[in-house]
């Protein structure tokens, strides 16, 4: 695994570049920011990808704005996917363990339920509503007495 720290450096026109720096520069700028008040310290966010069959990491200097969306989507990501591991998904063809007579999900299904068709119809009644009520206050309220 390679990592590559870019933070702004100083260059000698007095201007700042986003340039390549060592471990223990970019560790002293990490030493240094846990001293600032939030607003003056200097923000990181990390990027990991596989380039020709190892894992290389960035680990880049970014305004505050910047920091907040990639931390506010990184957390999004792992929320999801905790709860993705709560989420378990059958096949109908699958037995019940429990059943003497070898029945299978779709056998418990009726024929003529359409489960998939009712949820669409329900969702896309709830969204008219909505903007209905977008649409004008009292739209919502006449839908309800129709």
């Amino acid at each position: 695994m390679k990592i590559t720290y870019l933070a702004y450096t100083k260059q000698p026109d007095k201007s700042t570049r986003l340039s390549v720096v060592s471990y223990d520069e970019w560790k002293q700028v990490v030493q240094k920011n846990r001293m600032l008040p939030a607003e003056k310290r200097r923000y990181f966010i990390t990027d990991c990808f596989h380039d020709a069959g190892t894992l290389d990491c960035m680990v880049i200097e970014t305004s505050y704005e910047e920091y907040r969306q990639w931390n506010r989507e990184r957390m999004a990501a792992k929320r999801n996917r905790n709860l993705g591991q709560k989420i378990c998904i059958l096949s109908l063809n699958t037995y019940l363990k429990d059943s003497q007579n070898c029945i299978t999900l779709e056998d418990i299904l009726q024929a003529d339920d359409h489960t998939e068709k009712k949820m669409i119809d329900k969702v896309q009644l709830e969204a008219l509503q909505k903007e209905l009520e977008d649409w004008r206050p009292w739209g919502y309220f006449f839908w309800n007495y129709i």
